[in-house]
C-alpha cells in the first residue's frame, strides 16, 4: 500500500470519506478531501474522496428537498398524511444506497482500486482533465487472460458444469503432403575435376 508525504497509507483519506457519508457529515467529508486535495496532492486519493464527497452532497440535496416538500404538507389531512410517509421511506431509501454505495466504495478502495461509483466516478476523472480508461476489447482469435488478484480462485480452462474431456488431438485442416523418400547424392569419382 501506497503512503503519502505525511506517512499515512494513501487509501485511509477515501475511507474517511466514505465513512462520513455513511455517518451524514458532509462537512468532514470535505475536509477530507480538501486535507487530500492539497496537503497530500495526490491525485488518486484526491478522486476517491471527490467521489465521496459528491455522493454526500448528492444525498444531502436529495434528502433535504424531501424534507422541505413533507414539511410543506400538513400532517392533519389523512391524503397529506400518507404522502409524507411515502416521502420519508424514500428519504430513507436514498440514505440506505448512499450506504450501500460507501460500503462498495471502501471495499474497492481497501485493495488501492478506483471506487468506481456510478456517474460520479466520471466525473471525478473529469474534474481531474482526464477520462476514465475503457476496457480495450480483445482482438478476434486473442485470448484473455483473466486478472488474478490476492484470494481471487483461478477459473477452470472449460465451462463452468461441464467435465473436462480429454479429446483427440485437432486435425490439420487439409491432409499432409508427402513428401519422397530421401535420396543420397550419387558418389562422386576422384578424378572428377568439379570434385574439390
Amino acid at each position: 500500500m501506497r503512503k503519502g508525504r505525511f506517512g499515512i497509507v494513501l487509501c485511509l483519506y477515501p475511507i474517511l470519506a466514505f465513512a462520513c457519508v455513511i455517518v451524514d457529515q458532509p462537512l468532514l467529508c470535505g475536509l477530507v478531501f480538501g486535507f487530500a486535495l492539497f496537503a497530500e496532492r495526490d491525485e488518486w486519493a484526491s478522486r476517491q474522496t471527490l467521489q465521496a464527497l459528491a455522493l454526500c452532497a448528492a444525498t444531502e440535496l436529495l434528502r433535504s428537498v424531501l424534507h422541505y416538500v413533507v414539511n410543506f404538507f400538513p400532517n392533519y389531512i389523512p391524503l397529506f398524511y400518507y404522502i409524507t410517509v411515502v416521502l420519508n421511506i424514500f428519504s430513507g431509501l436514498i440514505y440506505l444506497a448512499a450506504i450501500v454505495l460507501s460500503i462498495l466504495g471502501i471495499l474497492r478502495v481497501m485493495k488501492d482500486r478506483e471506487a468506481d461509483l456510478p456517474l460520479l466516478g466520471e466525473l471525478a476523472f473529469r474534474a481531474f482533465g482526464k477520462q476514465k480508461p475503457r476496457p480495450v476489447p480483445p482482438m478476434p482469435g486473442q485470448f484473455v487472460y483473466p486478472q488474478q488478484g490476492p484470494g481471487q480462485p483461478v477459473p477452470p480452462p472449460y465451462p463452468q458444469g461441464q467435465p473436462f474431456r480429454q479429446g483427440t488431438p485437432m486435425q490439420p485442416p487439409y491432409p499432409p503432403v508427402q513428401q519422397p523418400p530421401f535420396q543420397a547424392p550419387p558418389p562422386r569419382r576422384p578424378d572428377d575435376p568439379n570434385h574439390s
